[in-house]
């Protein structure tokens, strides 16, 4: 059985800003879905782990990050590519500096501008842009 495919698929996201800034990651050709688009840190929960446990574990095991504090914005729900997937949305509070931790599944990481985003991001990694934007 297939995540997103034979089933919902649930994830979580890490929204990071700093300065106004928001850390993104370009997905590689390797990923399962979503290739060739910027993303927030985040990615699939595991049977019976918490989803605050999960947007931890998928931060620190993509950039390096602790999360300090990681407070819910939000629920995207979206079918892309013959996939549906439901993520879980937290504004997270960080320490550290971040690294790119598998660049295997990310060509890179970038901080970029909340005024000048890439056109080219993944739909729940909008979804929780504009929900902290409206917010604020």
């Amino acid at each position: 059985m297939i995540p997103g495919k034979d089933y919902v698929g649930l994830g979580v996201g890490a929204l990071i800003i700093r300065d106004r800034r928001v850390l993104m990651l370009l997905r590689s050709d390797a990923c399962r879905n979503n290739a060739g688009l910027w993303t927030i840190p985040g990615g699939m929960v595991e049977p019976y782990e918490r989803l605050e446990d999960a947007v931890k574990r998928e931060t620190a095991e993509e950039v390096g990050l602790n999360i300090t504090s990681a407070k819910f914005i939000g629920v995207s729900d979206r079918v892309f590519e013959e996939q549906h997937w439901v993520s879980i949305l937290y504004y997270c509070e960080t320490s550290g500096e971040p690294l790119n931790l598998e660049p295997q599944k990310h060509y890179k990481l970038e901080w970029h501008d909340l005024r000048s985003l890439p056109d080219n991001i993944t739909a729940p990694s909008r979804d929780a842009i504009d929900l902290f934007l409206v917010s604020k």
